[in-house]
């Protein structure tokens, strides 16, 4: 039976909203199209599970809208784990996730936005271990914003989330700000890029041509629709 108790019990919840119209990557859907937008944001989610599974510690897909549970185990298959992100900003969607996983006996929780395809399961890793030794993680995006944070359950700390800026250059600056004001004992991981405009997508792909070797839905994608390959870079 597994030991709810463990002080070193870790869990990841991953941020996404479900694929349609209107509700993901708007900015990049202004250059590329809203329907390729919307595959490519299909192509980040599984990207991102593919890493997380490999990590081989429980994690549960946070879903917006809440309603969109059964849309998702459609999609991505019924063995998931699923939960509704509820509040009516990031900041308290993001605090009610932390609350759920803790109710689910969780002791090191870190949540995970999935606009970062390519990020390196050697960071994922690092996040975890490092909340062993640290009471929070956070990885900051070369946007000013974070693609990770992570608390340990008894130091969580709400108010990171409280009134925040989000989607602006200083997401990062301020929360870290926050976190330091309570605690030093927190690690900073480093910068990775997410994917919001027709600039990260070039660079994405620019990026993972040097790297044959890993293959991604993302690539995968981009490689079999030249049309949107002569987009980003005409």
């Amino acid at each position: 039976m597994e030991n709810t108790r463990n002080p070193f019990r870790s869990g990841i919840f991953i941020m996404v909203k479900y694929p349609e119209l209107g509700m993901v990557k708007e900015r990049l859907a202004q250059s590329v199209g809203e329907e390729a937008a919307i595959d490519l944001y299909r192509a980040f989610i599984q990207d991102t599970l593919q890493t997380v599974q490999s990590l081989d510690i429980p994690y549960h897909i946070a879903v917006y809208p809440p309603a969109s549970q059964e849309r998702f185990a459609q999609w991505l298959g019924p063995s998931h784990q699923f939960f509704g992100q509820e509040g009516v900003d990031l900041g308290q969607r993001l605090q009610n996730g932390f609350a759920t996983m803790y109710k689910k006996e969780y002791q090191q929780v870190i949540a995970l936005a999935s606009d970062s395809p390519d990020l390196p399961i050697e960071i994922l890793q690092k996040a975890v271990s490092s909340l062993q030794t640290h009471k929070v993680v956070i990885g900051p995006a070369s946007d000013g914003g974070y693609y990770l944070i992570g608390f340990s359950h008894d130091l969580f700390i709400s108010k990171v989330f409280e009134d925040i800026p989000w989607s602006t250059a200083t997401v990062f600056r301020e929360t870290l700000s926050r976190i330091e004001s309570v605690t030093s004992q927190v690690h900073v991981l480093p910068e990775w890029a997410d994917i919001d405009t027709k600039s990260d997508l070039q660079k994405f792909y620019e990026t993972c041509q040097l790297q044959p070797s890993k293959i991604l839905h993302t690539m995968k994608y981009l490689r079999s629709h030249s049309k949107l390959l002569q987009i980003l870079f005409s």
